[in-house]
């Protein structure tokens, strides 16, 4: 790849196979004489045009910061990833047992959520259109069948069946999917960051299409969205919190944003250790449990949860393995250890365990650090950041115990020990001439 190409991929994230596919895919569709010519193969292209449609390729994709979506442009730094959430499960997996158990039944009284009711819908296939049928059988609603399953269809049991929910005219289908995932960004408008600096860490709401973009975090990133006042239970006396919503969102990544003269500058700032320890509330590893019982919300549940928050640490030890886990994202469940000198004063063993979720180890390199060469695995004795939010359970004797679950983590490159790799020959045994 040219300088150009690497540009790109550097600012928009991808890999090199990414960039080259968005590359051979830009060319294709601009200049399809030439692509055709060149028998579908980057390397058969001249290198004087080339060179021409990588600046093309460039003005089309990184200079477009921030296009995507509503709202003002926002910059700063995405620092947590705190987990995404389908409003509609409960619907569908009430609609689909309800199904399952007495079809015709549920198309004639619904389902209940709360104190709603919520009808339902037979769903049928032609070869052009996907049809909706009332509990009597009557034509309620027909759509053109398109290359993807619509998202208000539902299948239940083992044949295959259909069904869908329906909004309150009792006719028109209502989408059965609908996902939000929430970061924790911290930054201001543009026009604002570097006079007014960052405002505190807010929460992003993403949902429609935005819900579907992998979202770097620890990266200068530009991206569109509104600001609106936080949902909070009615009654709550909790004050309004403001956040950033965005239905579709075409985050760019990179400091292009900020002139030459301040670059330097904002560069470190944006470093993530030091993003981290200027921006977040940071708690010494000591000092977590209480900081946990002071910040805590307690639910009607009788459960409580803390506020998102930075500790620092040195690792101890890393579960690599995981332990298979419905309830976490990514379907694994990791750990990582921490330990300090605060924390080993009164005790030399001691460390603070987090639970680190698949996704994070998979999407966002929790166990990996970032050095000259790539991306690298870290060994015990590496220092990180992890943001994490706390919560408190009850053993049976009484005791008050903390989970920590980590939201996303940062190993420091000049902190971080590598881990050895095993020689290539580590399950060679033909030496061993057969014992």
């Amino acid at each position: 790849m040219n300088e150009a190409l690497k540009r790109i991929g550097e600012q928009k994230g991808w890999s090199d196979e990414e960039t080259i596919k968005e590359f051979s895919e830009f060319i294709k569709e601009n200049y399809p004489e030439i692509w055709t010519q060149a028998g579908g193969n980057l390397s058969h292209i001249e290198a004087e045009d080339y060179d021409f449609f990588s600046s093309a390729f460039e003005v089309n994709t990184v200079r477009r910061k921030g296009t995507g979506g509503k709202g003002e442009t926002w910059v700063g730094m995405i620092v947590a990833y705190d987990g995404k959430r389908d409003m509609m499960q409960r619907q569908r997996d009430t609609a689909i047992d309800s199904a399952e158990i007495n079809l015709g039944q549920a198309l004639r009284y619904g389902i209940k959520q709360g104190e709603k009711t919520v009808a339902l819908g037979r769903v049928t296939k032609s070869d052009t259109e996907w049809i909706v049928h009332s509990a009597d059988d009557t034509i309620v609603y027909r759509e053109d069948v398109k290359d993807e399953t619509p998202l208000w269809v539902l299948e239940y049991g083992s044949a295959g069946g259909k069904i869908c929910l329906l909004k309150d005219d009792g006719k028109t289908p209502k989408r059965a999917f609908m996902v939000k995932r929430k970061w924790l960004f911290i930054g201001n408008t543009q026009e604002k960051f570097l006079s007014e600096g960052a405002l505190p860490p807010m929460t992003l709401e993403c949902s429609f299409g935005a819900a579907n973009v992998e979202l770097q975090m620890l990266r200068p990133i530009t991206f569109k969205a509104e600001m609106e006042t936080a949902w909070k239970p009615a009654g709550s006396d909790e004050p309004d919190k403001q956040q950033l919503v965005a239905l579709d969102i075409e985050p760019d990544y990179g400091l292009d944003w900020v002139d030459d003269e301040l670059l330097p500058k904002v560069t470190q700032l944006f470093a993530p250790d030091q993003f981290i320890a200027s921006f977040m509330p940071t708690v010494d590893l000591a000092d977590v449990f209480d900081y946990h019982m002071e910040k805590r919300i307690i639910l009607s549940s009788g459960k409580d949860f803390g506020p998102l928050f930075a500790i620092s640490g040195t690792v101890d030890y890393i579960d690599h393995a995981g332990k298979e886990n419905l309830y976490t994202e990514g379907g694994f469940k990791h750990a990582i250890t921490l330990t300090s000198n605060s924390l080993r004063r009164e005790d030399a063993g001691a460390s603070l365990w987090v639970d680190v979720s698949r996704y994070l180890v998979d999407e966002q390199h929790a166990f990996k650090v970032k050095k000259a060469d790539g991306w690298r695995d870290y060994a015990s004795g590496s220092r990180v950041w992890v943001i994490v939010r706390s919560r408190t359970w009850a053993g049976t004797d009484g005791s008050l115990n903390m989970n920590l679950d980590a939201k996303s983590l940062y190993a420091m490159p000049l902190r971080s020990i590598v881990a050895r790799e095993a020689p290539a020959d580590a399950n060679d045994i033909s030496h061993t001439d057969g014992f």
